[in-house]
């Protein structure tokens, strides 16, 4: 039986089928209209032309049994964009690793919309951001069937000015029974991972007058204790950088002037003190998350604005790498007293790193160079290059799990590897694509499970050693 999506249109409900909805066909003739009886519509909805809602909250069509958040399944997960640990290592152990060329089995395949943000997924619970049509979508799935639980959505105005997707860009976070996301146009969100309500919402850059300069918003936010972290890029607010009381909403403080970047954020414990480390649009960035006290901030920025900073810092004990496209790498040690001494950086004759995440491998890093597409690790202490591996994959995301390295190529291939500081070796790579490229969504992983996404479909593949697979309709 299909999924269904329902919205508010003029005081009634009309159930589509998803399909339907995400891939553009035509509405059946057969509309199950009915009366909506559940609740108000929002005051803070945005409002079209006629003054209608646009923002109305869609919701899943499904089972009297839906299910609940089973606290016995929450576990790490992969709760954010970084994965449970920040640095995109799973803890996972026992994964199968003897896939063949055709991959590992699927799970399931549902449609998915526009957009590159990640999927995140904790528990039973996965979150799927997404654009449909004219509405950035949030929605629930069960992360074991593929099933909807709920969906929200409110309107989507940006139109990218080049050949790239209009958002959303940036990942979900879930943290205590909340979702939280900011959409291509700024509005942050806090949701109840339960049911999809509304806890809060900011219109962040009205608020803080942000101009998109180039891109939309691509970082992700960022949970630090009661805190939801952004990189706002409010240059003209003193709001770079804003933290908001997770709670609430309500703003914390703000830092800096600085423009914001395709960069999430990170948050480290060195020398036994808290650092947020923050690579915006002009400058790497040292912060106190607590209340936003910037200890040093080091412009480094490429000269064309277009090269947005599209990779996370990297913390590895009290180093500090970022590595970017047309401004090549940096890497700091952190001093006890919290200021930096440089270790070295290089004008992209190394590692040029854009829109995929960086691994920290026996005291060394390895990431894929956006222009020379391969894959390369650096020692982190010298930035020596010790190996480069060229392959079908040419740039890619990567997880470290179970002694292994999963990567999933921009050009939709899945491979296998053993990294070390002596070399790479290949374990399994798919012959094709298992997904259509570009791919600049990050894979999340979780319960063996592993989640994949570009702008048509939302991909589950078992990695368990034993599973009950069911047959998937492609």
């Amino acid at each position: 039986m299909a999924k269904t999506v329902a919205w508010g249109l003029s005081g009634s409900v009309v159930l589509i089928p998803v399909l339907a909805v995400m891939l553009g066909f035509p509405l059946l003739e057969a509309e199950l209209q009915r009366r909506a009886e559940t609740g108000r519509r929002p005051d803070h909805l945005p409002e079209s032309n006629d003054g209608e809602a646009v923002g109305e909250p869609m919701t899943l069509a499904v089972s009297a049994e839906r299910s609940t958040i089973r606290p016995e399944q929450v576990g790490v997960g992969w709760p954010s964009l970084l994965g449970p640990t920040g640095n995109c290592v799973s803890p996972e152990r026992g994964l199968d690793w003897s896939w063949n060329q055709s991959g590992p089995l699927e799970k399931w395949r549902i449609p998915a919309g526009n957009g590159y943000a990640s999927p995140v997924v904790l528990g039973n619970r996965l979150v799927l951001f997404h654009r449909v049509e004219n509405r950035e979508v949030v929605d629930c799935l069960d992360a074991e069937t593929g099933d909807g639980v709920w969906s929200q959505a409110w309107a989507a105005t940006y139109e990218c000015p080049f050949n790239h997707s209009s958002g959303p860009y940036s990942a979900p976070v879930l943290e205590a029974g909340q979702v939280y996301t900011i959409g291509a146009n700024g509005h942050l969100a806090c949701l109840d991972l339960e049911d999809g309500s509304e806890i809060w919402h900011r219109d962040v850059h009205r608020e803080f007058q942000v101009q998109l300069e180039v891109w939309p918003v691509s970082a992700s936010p960022v949970v630090e204790g009661d805190l939801l972290i952004v990189n706002v890029g409010g240059r003209r607010t003193n709001a770079g950088i804003v933290a908001f009381d997770k709670h609430s909403g309500g703003t914390a403080w703000t830092a800096t002037e600085d423009g914001m970047s395709c960069s999430t954020p990170v948050a480290a414990t060195i020398h036994a003190n808290r650092f947020l480390f923050v690579w915006t649009a002009d400058a790497l960035v040292s912060l106190n998350p607590e209340d936003g006290q910037v200890y040093w901030r080091i412009p480094f920025a490429a000269k064309n604005y277009e090269a947005a900073h599209g990779t996370s810092p990297l913390i590895v004990d009290d180093l500090v790498f970022v590595s970017g496209y047309q401004i090549g790498n940096l890497c700091l040690r952190i001093l006890p007293d919290g200021s930096y001494s440089e270790l070295w950086r290089d004008r992209r004759d190394l590692l040029d790193c854009q829109y995929k995440n960086l691994l920290h491998v026996d005291g060394h890093v390895c990431g894929f160079s956006a222009t020379r597409k391969s894959l390369r690790c650096l020692d982190l202490e010298t930035g020596a290059m010790k190996w480069q591996w060229r392959s079908k994959i040419t740039n890619g995301s990567m997880i470290s799990v179970d002694g292994h390295y999963l990567v999933l190529g921009e050009n939709g291939r899945l491979a296998a590897l053993d990294m070390a500081s002596h070399g790479v070796e290949e374990i399994a790579m798919t012959a094709r694509p298992i997904l259509r490229g570009p791919i600049l969504a990050y894979p999340a992983l979780h319960n063996g499970l592993l989640y994949l996404r570009n702008d048509r479909d939302l991909l589950c593949v078992d990695l368990r050693p034993t599973a009950d697979y069911r047959p998937v309709r492609r």
